[in-house]
Parts: structure tokens; C-alpha cells; sequence
């Protein structure tokens, strides 16, 4: 990957991408609306400013070489959720239940990620791995597989080292029945966080500061990387 100012700039970089390819949706049986995408590439990068920058990225593949660019807007004043911000403490729905978790939850099965709220799960010494997503609805057909990182995680660390909590976006209630996929109908906990799309995937420390948060693909190593210096 390089980064340049624009097209005829000289480029920051090289800088190198690691493969995180999703194995979990066929592990924890997920039915719900599955991503064609069979993972995907990340690299941490220092930008040097604020401003608008180019981004050019090379994949080898054999003996192919591919390659691409886009534009990725990059601020220094405050984001939403950002990274060293405290996490916004708000009940989320609780259930243990088959049928009960099946009103807080559009995952085909349901994921027990629901067994605490992030309010009470901020104040309990232990860090936090949140989801917000919709493993039914998602536009983007990455919820699903998301969360099954996260379910992947969860089952490898257990809820005594961190709690993991899945916040869905659209809350189907007593008929199992989600709302329309509108703005409006986003549930109270997903509205808290301001968030205007998903999935997200965001590792708090035990004072409950954000010191991960992840748009879009992201995987069960990495999740349980980014607990390491947290727990």
C-alpha cells in the first residue's frame, strides 16, 4: 500500500497488508446472508495530516498482479467512537434464551452475545468486545460474518476474561419480526452511538476506553490481538 497527497506526488510507502480471511461463518453454523468477500487485507499506517489522500494498493496473486486506488478522507478533530475516547455507556436488550434472544437478535441461529448489558458490562472490571450490527438486514452482507468472528473469540476466551456483546441494529421484538431497515428503526442502543453504518467491532479496556474499533471486515485473531494490551 502507498499513500500520496495526490497522483503526482511522490508516495508514502511502501507499507505492508496482512490476509485475514474469514473461517468462521461455516464453524458456528451461520444461516444468515453470507459476504462473498473471503476476508480481508489490513495495515496499520501512521498518515502524516489531516486532508484527503490517495491510496494506491498492489495484491499479488500468483502470477498476477492486481491492482487499485481510492480516496480516503483522514481528520484530526473528533470522530464518532474514536480510538482513546471513552465508550458511550447505554443498556443494550438482555436474553439467555433460544426465544427470548430471538426478539433481540436477526442472526440465523441467534449468538449468545446478549447475556449482559454494555452498561453493566463497562462498570465490571473486565475489558469489552462490542458489536453493532445486523446479521439479517446488512446492506453490506458483512454483519453476519462479523459477528461470527466475534462468536469464534468469545468461545476461545469465554465471558470471565471479557465480555462480548453483540448490539443488533434492528430489534424484531415479541412477533421475531425486524422492522424496515430505516434510520428510524435503528434500536436505542445503535442510535447512543451515533453509528450510520455497520458492522462495527470495537474492543474497550476495563476503564473503558476504546482502543479498537473496526469498520467492515474484521476477524477473530485480530479481535483477540487487540484484547492483549487490554486485558
Amino acid at each position: 500500500m502507498w499513500l500520496a497527497t495526490d497522483d503526482r506526488s511522490r508516495a508514502i510507502g511502501p507499507f505492508a497488508a496482512t490476509w485475514h480471511p474469514f473461517t468462521a461463518y461455516d464453524k458456528t453454523g451461520d444461516r444468515s446472508p453470507r459476504t462473498p468477500l473471503p476476508g480481508g487485507f489490513a495495515a496499520e499506517i501512521d498518515v502524516p495530516r489531516a486532508g484527503s489522500w490517495l491510496i494506491a494498493v498492489l495484491v499479488t496473486e500468483g502470477s498476477k498482479r492486481l491492482a487499485g486506488t481510492g480516496i480516503v478522507p483522514v481528520t484530526n478533530g473528533p470522530v464518532v467512537a474514536g480510538l482513546g475516547t471513552k465508550a458511550i455507556s447505554t443498556p443494550t436488550p438482555v436474553a439467555t434464551t433460544t426465544a427470548k434472544i430471538e426478539e433481540i437478535c436477526t442472526r440465523t441461529p441467534v449468538d449468545h452475545m446478549h447475556y449482559i448489558s454494555l452498561d453493566k458490562a463497562l462498570k465490571n472490571g473486565k475489558p469489552t468486545v462490542v458489536s453493532f450490527g445486523t446479521p439479517l438486514l446488512c446492506t453490506s452482507r458483512l454483519c453476519g460474518p462479523v459477528v461470527d468472528e466475534q462468536i469464534l473469540a468469545f468461545e476461545q476466551m469465554g465471558k470471565d476474561r471479557a465480555n462480548f456483546i453483540h448490539v443488533e441494529e434492528f430489534l424484531p421484538g415479541p412477533d421475531r419480526r425486524p422492522p424496515q431497515a430505516t434510520a428510524e428503526n435503528q434500536s436505542p442502543a445503535f442510535k447512543a452511538w451515533g453509528l450510520q453504518t455497520e458492522p462495527w467491532i470495537f474492543v474497550i479496556d476495563r476503564k473503558g476506553i476504546i482502543r479498537f474499533r473496526s469498520l467492515g471486515p474484521v476477524t477473530a485473531p485480530e479481535i483477540e490481538q487487540a484484547l492483549q494490551p487490554v486485558r
